[in-house]
């Protein structure tokens, strides 16, 4: 009995914090990986996303891929950019990875977009992610299909109705501890996934920034990942509401 109003609550809080949202404003650093693939992609975001919703984003970004200065004391989020760990071939660094790596076990959120599979084996090494997971090699596509997963929440819907997605090289092959979020149509590729780790999290997406045409579509997408991303890291790091939550992951995982 005590069980089942632990996973009832937990459920609640989860609910409330995807579908409707922290009501208190609130300030989000973001570490932002970008201009070496693209340079487009992080002047835009920086400029034009500094107030989601009752979130307000500051940016510092960097086009070192050792990731210096990345630690959860000074930032909320690490933006991944568009082909920032493989274009034309690997150039992350095990510096940049295990900064990641150590960045959302202790709290952080890293958004990850489209990076270049051009040999359709994937972008390895993946050392920046602790599970498996692969890339492919896909055509261009604008149509994506949300999963019926819980965790889903507002993220095709808040602030924005999404219709569309501007998405490249896929995610494939991944470990079931990756939630897929959305799909390609067809069903086996992700545009969208999210991984929990330790008490932070990893958003991954296949979304394309490579040029402005294609930020501009992606435009209202990248407003509700930040919003989302944010009220996910609040529910994250809540105490008492994490030590209820993991009680309902597993119960979840249980019963599907």
């Amino acid at each position: 009995m005590k069980k089942s109003i632990h996973f009832l609550k937990a459920q609640l809080i989860w609910l409330l914090v995807l579908f409707v949202g922290v009501a208190q404003s609130k300030t989000k650093n973001i570490y932002f990986l970008g201009g070496n693939a693209s340079n487009v992609e992080a002047p835009t975001i920086s400029k034009e996303f500094k107030k989601v919703e009752n979130y307000n984003f500051t940016y510092s970004i960097t086009d070192d891929t050792k990731l210096p200065k990345l630690t959860k004391a000074k930032f909320d989020f690490v933006w991944l950019g568009q082909g920032e760990i493989c274009e034309n071939g690997y150039k992350f660094t095990p510096e940049g990875s295990k900064a990641v790596v150590k960045f959302v076990k202790e709290g952080g959120i890293c958004i990850n977009v489209e990076q270049d599979h051009d040999d359709n084996i994937g972008c390895r090494p993946m050392d920046w992610f602790p599970v498996k997971m692969d890339g492919a090699e896909r055509p261009g596509t604008q149509t994506f299909t949300p999963t019926d997963k819980e965790e889903v929440g507002t993220l095709f819907t808040k602030p924005n109705k999404i219709k569309s997605i501007r998405a490249n090289d896929k995610w494939h092959n991944a470990d079931k501890s990756v939630i897929p979020l959305a799909s390609n149509d067809a069903g086996d590729y992700m545009i969208a996934a999210l991984l929990k780790h330790g008490k932070g999290a990893y958003i991954i997406t296949a979304m394309q920034n490579e040029n402005q045409g294609q930020v501009d579509l992606n435009r209202d997408f990248i407003e509700n990942i930040l919003f989302y991303a944010a009220n996910l890291q609040d529910i994250l790091l809540s105490v008492e509401a994490r030590d209820k939550l993991s009680i309902a992951w597993g119960k979840l995982k249980t019963n599907r």
